[in-house]
């Protein structure tokens, strides 16, 4: 078997859903479904049962499963090993991001990175910061918002404050209120906010899961919600009513860490980019 074939059992048994595996490895469904499909005719033995909600190890794929995570862990370390050894940086980088720091941040970094380190490949995976932080051990580098990762070191790149944004074309009362998929601890800064801002209940009339739809949005004169100054750099303001916002008179901040297992830093290309991350963001 190729390695490819033993990092895919890996990846499946990690997710349990052919999609969810597909998105990790960045190839379709049905390409995945054929390969394991291979897999098992060279085993002669079924390694998953498929059912409706999930995939399922057999006994005799545990022992497969088992044997293909020491394939991949063993080469994994070769690669590393010989990325260490090299005069020029060069090797790959994988950095699992949150979507508002994919969509702010990382252009620019990676420009500045690539110019300084061509050589590199990169691998970026966008996401959720909870999906995140599940599957920061397949990282070098996790950014995320909000959350630090457990057993990894964590730096914080900054903390944003947050701002009040609505149209100024009628009146901010009348405005419908946007609410974007979030964390419980934020959802619940945000809803203070609001009761207390607008002396009523606190109910969202549009629901996105993507800030950066709220910033769509309000770029159409539609609703008005909350941005961190992530957002509102990257917008004119001039046409918008922009307030600070601030719980008991405390500005609501949410900060950035960048997460890390110490031993990737004997890695110079990733040590190179956590250092220019982290160069830009003092």
């Amino acid at each position: 078997m190729r390695f490819d074939d033993y990092e895919l059992l890996v990846t499946l048994n990690e997710t349990k859903t052919l999609r969810q595996a597909a998105e990790v490895l960045y190839i379709s469904q049905p390409a995945v479904s054929q390969r394991l499909k291979s897999i098992e005719e060279q085993w002669g033995t079924q390694i998953f049962i498929r059912t409706k909600k999930e995939l399922i190890v057999t006994s005799a794929g545990e022992k497969i499963i088992a044997h293909a995570k020491h394939v991949v862990d063993k080469e994994t370390h070769l690669m590393d090993s010989i990325n260490r050894n090299r005069s020029n940086i060069d090797g790959k980088v994988t950095i699992g991001v949150s979507s508002l720091i994919g969509y702010t941040i990382i252009p620019s970094v990676l420009e500045k990175f690539l110019k300084e380190y061509p050589m590199v490949n990169v691998q970026v995976q966008v996401g959720s910061t909870s999906k995140i932080v599940t599957n920061a051990d397949k990282y070098h580098v996790s950014i995320t918002r909000g959350n630090k990762v457990l057993n990894k070191e964590n730096l914080l790149l900054f903390s944003d404050e947050h701002y009040l944004v609505a149209p100024k074309n009628k009146p901010i009362e009348e405005q419908p209120l946007i609410e974007f998929q979030a964390d419980a601890w934020y959802s619940n800064q945000l809803k203070q906010f609001f009761e207390a801002r607008f002396d009523k209940p606190y109910v969202p009339q549009i629901h996105v899961d993507q800030i950066t739809t709220c910033r769509e949005l309000l770029l159409n004169d539609v609703g008005m919600t909350v941005l961190p100054a992530l957002i509102t750099k990257t917008m004119d303001l001039s046409n918008f009513h922009v307030e600070k916002v601030e719980i008991d008179g405390v500005a609501l901040l949410r900060d950035t860490f960048i997460s890390y297992d110490s031993r990737v830093l004997e890695l110079p290309q990733v040590k190179s980019f956590i250092d220019l991350i982290t160069e830009e963001h003092k």
